[in-house]
């Protein structure tokens, strides 16, 4: 039985400085895994500028050995779900 995610198996591997000088922004995303790269990326598409800090590779922790499974069926409560929510990936003002 193979025990290694496909994220893991598949993914370059990230290589990215670490910061050396005081720096300026808007929004400071602490944790590269997939929620914190989804926020820095739909921040930054809506003009704001982000950070993302992480002490391990990006995507290195929880989100490297996860597996991307759906464990309930998605049917129309989905829907309500985004209710108020804009998961289209534009920020709700």
């Amino acid at each position: 039985m193979k025990r290694t995610s496909i994220w893991r198996d598949t993914a370059d591997t990230s290589n990215y400085p670490c910061l050396q000088n005081d720096t300026t922004t808007d929004v400071a995303i602490i944790g590269g895994g997939i929620t914190g790269i989804t926020a820095a990326y739909l921040l930054s598409k809506a003009g704001i500028k982000v950070i993302v800090l992480e002490a391990l590779p990006v995507g290195g922790g929880t989100t490297g050995f996860s597996t991307g499974n759906l464990y309930c069926t998605v049917d129309e409560t989905l829907q309500g779900i985004n209710g108020g929510l804009n998961i289209t990936g534009r920020l709700m003002g």
